[in-house]
């Protein structure tokens, strides 16, 4: 809840934001929440243009006492000539202490500004001027240094409550002309709307015959990618949108399907790919050319040529943001922006992401090393220590409590291979660093200039070699890098009716799966549902009526209720989804609830059982790597959306099944999906987002099937056949017990029975 509040007070506060000319100058007009604590020199009326950062709002969220973020945009050369100023829209925790917050602020690895943090009850902007000599044509970057305290809590879980979140619809750089007009990089300048997403928006009409449409999948999944926005949504509809976005047309004047509005873009722009800014943000994309065949050559051209260095930048700017998983070797974290830094707080931690390959194979065969070069200062209190997490799950600690202090270098910490899956991994380093006068917590006797901790850059982290196997269902591999849909050959999108809302939800779904392979899918758009008899190929679909036709087309492993949701509101004994409780059932359970005997009442018997029960469950959950929350039960009317990958029965075709019961419900659950942090946590069989908190939780599977296998070396089968038994630890274990039985039947029944031989 605190979250979304935030996000209607930042949304609110940026229409007021942007109807002022400057906002540095006028920011006193407005509320004092939202008073500017820095000067600016006007921008020139009508001429400026405001750049916004390549990062969304999650990027832009600095938690903790000491916390960095790097944020990007892209200038022009007559932007980046004639200057313009850094505008950080701001609000932060009403916990932070406001006596000593600050930001820092560097441009180019240049030191720029410093302000204090002081905005609780809701934003405030810096407008900081930037000379033309301070930037750079194309990508320039920022970096943002949050340092703030707690106001009377001193305790290390009190620093889980500190955050600054700048607002990425006002935040950017003002830049002093707006970019050249019918320039194709231009459209990095594009804003997001209200709901802090960057819209692609395709001009079709949405019959199932509309040629438009489909012959718009490769340019608009090209556009997401050219943006390199991790918050990219597609809608589509007749009509041109409203306030900042993309629309995108695509067709020729001849075409009788086009919209009228269509039929005006595409009348007024050349053949090929061209862009025209309009009003209030609004950029028009046309793509004119008669047929797909044209369209495709078109826009091949455009790739090789202007749109060319705008990918190999994103590309290149994600592969300095990540350690690739790929190939083993050993990286410093300061090819992924750690920079070495004294902290003088109880908590520090930091940030970098690994990102597996589709066919990684995890398992208890290796380790990824992380080897620490960091130093404690003297007198810490017994409890410091360093925790690293992998996906927000606890993999390695190393206790640091030395009244001397403590010096490590190269120290290996191993991080379990199994706690990584396939795409995007956050490893999360923390050091919890108390000390003796943290129990007083008096501001006054804080000693910022004494560090506690510090780590190096030149700390490393080893990737061993990976066993390679593609394995299904996975959607961390679906989601992290579009497996297993990123190949050369082409798939079905299943749309169950033509609407704008389902269109722009399957849509929005395959623009994110083409970022997370890198390139456009080639893809075809169908309408209604895929007859499993027919299909040969991997499909996705995407339904708003709960996912019946292909819920009874899709193999349930055994042991395990897929439970869909469904339009049908009544649910009764007789009726309903088989996985839920009858009515007579559900009173039963609530009866046994009510007169369930206390724990001190029970019989010894009972107890036992009980107890027996619960160690049970716990082993064999320990035997199967399965966490607690992966058993938690959703109930059906709490199912917002559900993401399913099943294999069709007797088929090498494998379904990704995107469900929900109507399509309020279905554009909600795809927005929800689709954010960057949900997105990259998808992992399992099944992924539901809930109703009640719009929380994900994932579902892991019964088994795995495997694909074929492309790596057949020995080093490799090795490694896949460790992997197979860390996953099947009774038939490890039986192995074991079988050859050291072997062994001892051959060493006391064979060897005495040959006798001994006597070597003359």
């Amino acid at each position: 809840m605190r979250k979304r509040n935030l996000t209607v007070l930042l949304s609110t506060a940026t229409a007021l934001l942007l109807a002022v000319p400057n906002i540095s100058t006028a920011a006193s007009e407005l509320t004092p929440a939202t008073t500017s604590l820095s000067t600016t020199a006007p921008m020139s009326g009508g001429q400026s243009q405001l750049v916004p950062f390549r990062q969304s709002g999650s990027d832009m969220r600095l938690e903790g006492e000491d916390a960095v973020r790097e944020l990007t945009f892209y200038l022009s050369p007559d932007q980046a000539a004639t200057g313009g100023a850094l505008r950080l829209s701001y609000m932060n925790a009403v916990s932070v202490l406001p006596d000593d917050g600050t930001v820092d602020v560097e441009l180019n690895g240049q030191p720029l500004s410093s302000f204090p943090i002081r905005s609780p009850h809701g934003p405030t902007t810096h407008d900081v001027p930037v000379a033309a000599k301070d930037l750079v044509a194309g990508w320039n970057s920022v970096r943002i240094r949050a340092r703030q305290h707690h106001r009377v809590d001193c305790s290390i879980d009190a620093t889980y409550e500190l955050w600054s979140q700048f607002d990425p619809l006002v935040s950017g750089f003002v830049a002093s002309v707006p970019a050249e007009d019918g320039d194709l990089a231009s459209l990095l300048s594009v804003g997001r709307n209200a709901d802090a997403a960057t819209e692609i928006r395709l001009i079709a009409k949405p019959e199932a015959s509309s040629t438009a449409l489909r012959d718009s999948l490769a340019l608009m999944q090209t556009l997401a990618l050219v943006l390199g926005r991790n918050d990219i949504i597609v809608s589509t509809g007749e009509l041109a949108g409203t306030g900042p976005g993309i629309d995108l047309y695509v067709g020729d004047v001849g075409n009788p399907e086009l919209t009228p509005a269509a039929h005006d873009a595409l009348a007024g722009a050349p053949r090929g790919l061209s862009v025209r800014q309009g009003d209030a943000g609004r950029y028009a994309v046309t793509m004119r050319a008669s047929g797909k065949t044209e369209a495709q050559s078109l826009l091949l051209a455009a790739v090789n040529g202007p749109l060319q260095p705008l990918i190999r930048a994103n590309k290149l700017a994600d592969a300095r943001s990540i350690v690739d998983g790929s190939q083993p070797g050993t990286h410093e974290l300061s090819v992924v922006g750690y920079k070495t830094a004294p902290f003088s707080g109880r908590l520090f931690q930091t940030t970098f992401d690994v990102v597996m390959p589709a066919d990684f194979y995890p398992g208890d065969y290796a380790t990824v090393d992380l080897h620490l070069n960091a130093a404690t200062a003297p007198g810490l209190a017994a409890g410091t220590q360093i925790l690293v997490r992998v996906n927000e799950r606890a993999a390695a600690s190393q206790m640091l409590h030395d009244p001397e202090g403590a010096r490590l270098e190269n120290k290996p910490l191993e991080l379990p291979l199994r706690a990584f899956h396939p795409g995007v991994n956050h490893v999360r380093i923390l050091a919890e660093l108390p000390t003796a006068s943290d129990l007083a917590c008096d501001p006054a006797a804080r000693e910022e200039s004494r560090s506690r901790f510090l780590m190096l850059q030149e700390t490393t982290v080893t990737i061993p070699p990976l066993a390679r196997a593609g394995r299904l269902p996975d959607l961390a591999a679906f989601a992290g890098k579009s497996f297993p849909f990123a190949g050369t050959g082409a798939f079905d999108i299943y749309v169950d009716a033509p609407t704008p809302a389902r269109l722009g939800s399957a849509l929005t779904i395959l623009a994110h799966m083409a970022i997370s392979a890198g390139h456009p899918l080639a893809a075809e758009l169908k309408i209604g549902h895929p007859d499993p008899a027919k299909t040969t190929g991997n499909i996705l679909v995407v339904n708003a009526d709960g996912g019946v036709a292909e819920s009874a087309a899709l193999t349930v492993p055994k042991g395990h209720r897929l439970h869909m949701p469904t339009t049908d509101g009544l649910i009764t004994a007789s009726i309903g989804d088989p996985g839920q409780p009858s009515d007579s059932e559900a009173l039963l359970n609530a009866f046994q609830v009510e007169t369930k005997l206390d724990e001190e009442k029970l019989s010894a018997k009972s107890r036992i059982t009980a107890w027996l029960s619960v160690v049970a469950t716990t082993v064999n959950r320990w035997l199967t790597y399965r966490e607690v929350g992966d058993d938690v039960r959703i109930e059906l009317q709490d199912r917002l959306i559900s993401l399913r990958q099943s294999h069709v029965p007797e088929s090498d075709a494998v379904w990704t099944v995107v469900s929900a019961a109507d399509e309020t419900s279905l554009s909600l659950g795809v927005t929800t999906l689709t954010r960057p942090g949900t997105w990259t946590a998808l992992e399992g069989e099944e992924s539901v987002i809930r109703r009640s908190d719009l929380e994900l939780v994932n579902r892991k599977p019964q088994a795995y099937s495997f694909l074929p296998i492309t790596d057949t070396s020995p080093a490799n089968l090795r490694r896949l056949a460790a992997a197979w038994l860390s996953d099947n630890f009774l038939i490890y274990v039986a192995l074991v017990v079988l050859l050291m039985g072997g062994f001892g039947w051959w060493v006391g029944y064979v060897v005495p029975r040959k006798g001994v031989r006597t070597v003359e």
